[in-house]
């Protein structure tokens, strides 16, 4: 099919052709919840669960850093400051992302949690700046840290953020604010780890320089899972293909599959908010009735669903190229 077909055709929806949406055919969706909701209330319950144990480390190293002279500890503090006020932004996201889709947001406010993303990442990125300038001051101007508070500090952080990844354990690898608290979790986690290793060092040793060597670590580590969230946040909103999902793939699974469908071109994939895949496509079928060309849409979108993870397929129906210019086959 030429690319340079009429427009106006495409978008006649009275007799041109046929939009279908996997969701009008028998598919539970519930638009007065949002897009990706079907495990909100686990999502929230995970995201309260991290807030609250974030908030008690943050008290417990601020004091615990003040009371030992530890910038291990107070950097580490900082970045639970840091990392609450994150979490706090992605629960307010995934709360106005439940919001119905309206006439004004056709597609609902899902994308508010990737912005809430995107938001976090570049928290990070300051606050490991911070954190590197904290850690250069303290080299250049050495003080030995009361090593036996800060590992008792560093260690009921360690358990509490243990407890808090066991929380979030499952949820983080297609939930882009779940994704981001699980690297706040992660972060801090070995955060506390490396600086229970740093107080052992001091105990044996007195060396001065590892609580602020300990501190420019944990920022290289924040800085890492930063950029693999700002990476993914900035793929959703450039409206790239998700990963894993090629035009390829689509067309190889619908004439697979479905024996009328001649040729798929005009392909489109975008995710609107994280975990929800949108797919537009033009489907070239077998020169056939209007109810037999519906049956091919709906076996099309089932088998992008199925075979390809795409939730939301809008698929117009054309006919083969030797029909549209010489007219069907008289009989």
């Amino acid at each position: 099919m030429s690319d340079n077909h009429d427009h106006s055709h495409e978008h006649n929806h009275s007799h041109d052709h046929l939009h279908e949406h996997e969701h009008s055919h028998g598919q539970a969706h519930d638009h007065d919840t949002g897009l990706f909701h079907s495990h909100d209330m686990n999502r929230k319950i995970k995201m309260f669960w991290a807030i609250g144990i974030t908030a008690v480390i943050l008290i417990l190293e601020a004091v615990g850093g003040i009371v030992s002279g530890s910038l291990a500890l107070l950097s580490d503090a900082g970045h639970m400051l840091t990392d609450l006020a994150a979490l706090f932004i992605s629960l307010t996201a995934m709360i106005m992302a439940e919001k119905p889709a309206s006439e004004t947001h056709t597609y609902g406010f899902a994308r508010l949690e990737v912005l809430a993303a995107l938001g976090n990442a570049m928290t990070f990125f300051l606050m490991v700046m911070g954190v590197a300038w904290e850690a250069f001051q303290r080299f250049a101007h050495p003080s030995l840290p009361d090593w036996k508070t800060m590992g008792i500090i560093a260690g009921i952080g360690f358990l509490a953020n243990a407890l808090s990844a066991w929380f979030l354990h499952g949820g983080h690898e297609d939930d882009i604010n779940i994704q981001g608290a699980w690297i706040h979790v992660m972060g801090d986690l070995g955060s506390s780890l490396g600086v229970l290793i740093g107080v052992a060092v001091i105990a044996q040793t007195g060396w001065t320089w590892v609580d602020p060597l300990l501190s420019l670590a944990i920022a290289l580590l924040i800085a890492s899972g930063a950029f693999k969230l700002f990476r993914k946040a900035l793929r959703i909103l450039l409206e790239s293909a998700p990963k894993g999902i090629t035009s390829e793939t689509i067309v190889s699974a619908l004439k697979n599959q479905i024996n009328d469908i001649q040729d798929v071109h005009h392909i489109h994939l975008w995710e609107v908010g994280a975990g929800g895949v949108h797919l537009t496509a033009h489907l070239v079928v077998n020169d056939q009735v209007l109810s037999q060309a519906q049956q091919i849409v709906e076996k099309a979108t089932r088998v992008l669903k199925t075979d390809c993870g795409i939730q939301h397929a809008t698929l117009q129906i054309e006919a083969p190229v030797r029909i549209l210019m010489h007219g069907p086959a008289i009989k």
